[in-house]
C-alpha cells in the first residue's frame, strides 16, 4: 500500500517516545483563501472528517480510512479516486484533529493534560507537492508543530 499524500507523526516528549494509538481525524475545510484581508474567509464552518486513523506503534499515520458515505464530489474535492485510492492531493485548507486527552487518559495522565485535543489547520497550495507531513511534538502541557518533510 502506498503512503497517503498527507501523513502525520506524534512524538510524546513527556515520555520520550512515539505516541501510539492516538485517534486522528482529517478534514477538508474549504478552498484556499483568495482575499487575505477578508476576515470572514477565515471562519471555519462545521465539517465532518473525511478520513480517520490511529497512530501506529511508531506514532505515525501513513494511511487513512475514509468515511464510507463520501460522495463522488467530496472524493474529487480532496483527490480520492472513485476506487478509493488517494494518490492525488488537491489544493485547499485542511485540518488534522488529534485526540490528545484520550491518549493521556489511557496512559493514566488525564489529570495532568491541559489540551483535550489539538487541531492543526494548514493550507495546501496549487500545484501541491505530492506529500505533506504534519509532525506533532506533544507533552502534557504543550505542543508544537511544523511543516515536515
Amino acid at each position: 500500500m502506498s503512503v497517503a499524500p498527507i501523513t502525520c507523526h506524534i512524538l510524546d516528549t513527556s515520555y520520550g517516545k512515539p505516541a501510539a494509538n492516538v485517534a486522528c481525524s482529517l478534514y477538508y475545510l474549504g478552498p484556499l483563501i483568495e482575499d487575505a484581508g477578508n476576515e470572514e474567509a477565515y471562519e471555519v464552518k462545521d465539517k465532518k472528517p473525511f478520513g480517520m486513523a490511529r497512530t501506529n506503534e511508531d506514532g505515525r499515520v501513513k494511511n487513512w480510512v475514509f468515511r464510507p458515505d463520501l460522495n463522488a464530489d467530496e472524493k474529487a474535492t480532496v483527490g480520492i479516486s472513485q476506487s478509493g485510492e488517494w494518490n492525488t492531493l488537491r489544493a485547499g485548507i485542511y485540518k488534522i484533529k488529534f485526540l490528545t486527552g484520550k491518549y493521556f487518559f489511557e496512559k493514566k495522565d488525564s489529570e495532568r493534560t491541559f489540551f483535550p485535543f489539538v487541531e492543526i489547520i494548514y493550507k495546501i497550495e496549487n500545484p501541491p507537492d505530492k506529500h505533506y507531513h504534519i509532525p506533532l511534538l506533544l507533552s502534557n502541557h504543550s505542543y508544537t508543530t511544523y511543516r515536515g518533510s
